[in-house]
């Protein structure tokens, strides 16, 4: 069953994203998949499908999928900013995954404190990927989000197919950005 984890909201005068006067900030869902769960570092594909709606209601989608050599938690942190790097303007961003460490680090603020504790946490420890979360907080600028927790999404079973087709290419593939 799907739970509400967090909600955190990048402060715009931190993140240097200002909004004019009426300008509206679209409403965008990101599913967030990985081939393996396992925590070992492996070769593992990952996905980021983007969707939003239209203004006259229909549903739209955007994908990004790849590979990389690493953790779980890298996957999703590379899979995340993927997805984040095809929006072009502020957006509120609800992340539908299953990996609430690295979604709730970035939606409760703790990536920011690791950011502030120049990547260490507090009792001292380095932050692992911390060129991967400084890529992700770039991204991330401006935007507002809500995590969502999901085991399966409604477009689980898609996603594994395109990521097992781009892992078997052994490569990285994109659509065009989606806002602007």
């Amino acid at each position: 069953m799907d739970k509400w984890i967090s909600t955190f909201v990048y402060e715009k005068h931190l993140c240097g994203a200002f909004l004019k006067e009426g300008e509206i900030i679209l409403k965008i869902n990101i599913y967030i998949e990985t081939d393996n769960g396992s925590r070992k570092k492996m070769y593992r594909g990952y996905g980021a499908l983007v969707e939003f709606y239209r203004k006259n209601g229909q549903p739209e989608t955007r994908e990004t999928y790849g590979c990389c050599y690493g953790t779980w938690n890298l996957a999703y942190i590379t899979a995340l900013k993927d997805g984040l790097g095809l929006l072009t303007k502020p957006c509120t961003v609800t992340i539908s995954a299953s990996n609430k460490y690295v979604c709730e680090s970035l939606c409760n603020g703790r990536v920011k404190e690791w950011q502030k504790n120049g990547w260490y946490t507090i009792k001292g420890q380095p932050i692992a990927n911390t060129d991967e979360w400084r890529e992700l907080l770039k991204v991330a600028a401006g935007h507002e989000f809500e995590f969502m927790y999901h085991s399966k999404s409604s477009y689980s079973s898609y996603m594994q197919n395109k990521i097992k087709s781009a892992k078997n290419q052994n490569g990285n593939w994109q659509q065009t950005q989606i806002i602007g």
